[in-house]
């Protein structure tokens, strides 16, 4: 029998109306495009009917949710409905996951704030004042401000975990292939993958494991860690509270027994500075067009970037992810991309290898948020202005592209907006980074 709480609600029902709840106190964070209130409580009646446990999810709006929109927040696709869940959202769904709605995003996750022109900016979790980082920010601001616990983001160059760690929550980018990306809007089909956030890492490792299947428990090592410390870019140029609270963290886990390994890491920055654009739109036009066909939208993708409300969006894909475009990469620099991107997954491999590390760390974001629409092009650091986009995935490009697994952590701060902490691991060893991070995490926090 179901038990019923004082208003005569079930358990479930109760859940989602409370969540809810939380997503009108919080609506001026402008986090959805679609809130699916009606239907959310319709599936937690099912569940209570059945006895069965449920609980809220949010999922970013270019993963396909059955009967709701999938704008991957474009005009062009405002109505557009999918007729079946993306494989990532099914999986969550067996699980007892009801969708609470689709979430607020970077014009076709091509950003690194979540300002969207036709859907409006999503305000950061914390302070909505601030952006929420992109492309993925009306997911890390709906579980930052507890609508949910845990959501979907997609990302392509650090679009799970920039806006998790400028949010304060915990987000992980999977290896390369290790979640179904059918049923999500591509951007670069060998980049891109879906990648869980929540509020608590526990609640992380549950997500992976529903997705993913894997029920090993956390594999920690039983000897000190072995952490990259890098020497170059990732380490350079950071925002006063960022850095206060990197070298903390530094000197936190160096006093509680971790191992730091000095490592070269400037050669992993240039070889994904010299593949990041090639391979997105040297893939972005033919990936895009198959997926229109396939789901019988009836758009071209000439057609859907004629609507795009970003201008500065539709300027950069029109030059360059058509191949009629003047900046089209063209078929031999796709090539050249792609096999520059085997070596960056080289190096990494050689990095790992040769220094026995457990994981690579460093600041998510050398930045902590900025205020909301101010910041689109450029922003200030330290007595210099530094392009947006490029200063945000700057952490979290080089192994994105490579196909490592990555997780970001919350640092403890106290007078600033939230800083993550950046852990990359080692190719489809994703469960032992999570055990490592899980290590880390503790590590941080205990007295």
């Amino acid at each position: 029998m179901t038990t019923q709480d004082p208003t005569g609600r079930g358990p479930v029902r109760a859940a989602v109306s409370a969540a809810l709840d939380r997503a009108a106190a919080t609506a001026h964070l402008n986090a959805f495009i679609t809130l699916d209130a009606e239907g959310a409580l319709a599936e937690a009646d099912r569940h209570d009917a059945r006895g069965a446990a449920g609980w809220g999810l949010v999922v970013k709006d270019n993963v396909h949710v059955a009967g709701l929109p999938n704008t991957a927040g474009t005009p062009a696709l405002k109505d557009f409905v999918p007729r079946a869940d993306a494989p990532v959202v099914r999986a969550l769904r067996v699980a007892g996951a009801i969708v609470l709605g689709k979430t607020n995003m970077h014009e076709l996750a091509l950003g690194a704030t979540s300002c969207n022109h036709t859907f409006g900016p999503v305000g950061n979790g914390t302070d909505p004042a601030l952006f929420a980082g992109g492309s993925s920010g009306g997911t890390a601001a709906a579980v930052a401000a507890g609508v949910a616990e845990a959501g979907l983001g997609t990302d392509t160059g650090g679009s799970v975990t920039i806006p998790a760690a400028l949010n304060g929550i915990y987000g992980l980018r999977p290896s390369a292939g290790r979640y179904p990306s059918a049923g999500v809007t591509p951007l670069c089909p060998t980049r891109d993958t879906p990648g869980p956030m929540a509020s608590t890492l526990g609640r992380l490792l549950t997500l992976d494991t529903l997705v993913t299947g894997e029920s090993a428990g956390p594999r920690t090592p039983d000897r000190p860690l072995r952490l990259g410390l890098p020497r170059h870019v990732f380490t350079d140029d950071l925002e006063g509270p960022v850095r206060a609270a990197w070298e903390a963290a530094v000197d936190r886990l160096t006093t509680k027994g971790a191992t730091w390994v000095p490592v070269d890491t400037a050669h992993l920055a240039e070889h994904d500075s010299r593949i990041g654009f090639p391979l997105v739109f040297g893939e972005f036009a033919a990936a895009l067009g198959g997926y229109l066909d396939e789901h019988g939208t009836g758009l071209t993708p000439a057609e859907l970037l004629d609507a795009v409300g970003d201008p500065v969006v539709a300027e950069m894909l029109k030059a360059t992810a058509l191949p009629t475009g003047p900046g089209h990469p063209g078929p031999a620099a796709l090539q050249g991309a792609l096999a520059r991107r085997r070596a960056l997954q080289a190096a990494y491999d050689d990095l790992f290898a040769a220094d026995g590390l457990d994981a690579l760390l460093s600041p998510t974001v050398p930045v902590c948020a900025r205020p909301l629409r101010r910041f689109e092009d450029s922003l200030p650091l330290n007595g210099q202005d530094v392009p947006t986009f490029f200063t945000l995935i700057r952490n979290t490009s080089p192994a994105a592209t490579a196909g490592q697994p990555s997780v970001t952590v919350p640092l403890p701060v106290t007078a600033s907006p939230p800083v993550g902490l950046q852990l990359v691991g080692r190719r489809a060893a994703d469960r032992d980074l999570l055990s490592v991070a899980a290590r880390v995490d503790a590590l941080l926090r205990r007295g």
